[in-house]
């Protein structure tokens, strides 16, 4: 049985997912102390994970950032021969 909410109607699975997600990633910490925010860290890793293995969440700005990095060294390397000659 699905979360059902008086306005839209009952909430896909993804959409679901995400609002879990931006939820927990509010409250989680880096390094947790307590039994609640291991729970809270746990569940927000699991989310996440699903996330990403069934929906590809986040690896669009992971790609955009290694293609920046690599236009980066591209310049560096025209630069270095340019200099070099």
């Amino acid at each position: 049985m699905g979360v059902f909410h008086v306005v839209g109607g009952f909430m896909s699975l993804y959409r679901r997912l995400m609002k879990e997600e931006s939820r927990l990633g509010k409250i989680v910490v880096r390094s947790p102390k307590t039994k609640k925010e291991l729970l809270d860290r746990k569940r927000w890793e699991r989310v996440t994970k699903i996330l990403t293995r069934r929906y590809e969440y986040g690896l669009d700005t992971f790609l955009d950032d290694l293609r920046r990095e690599d236009h980066l060294d591209e310049i560096r390397d025209i630069s270095r021969i340019r200099m070099g000659s």
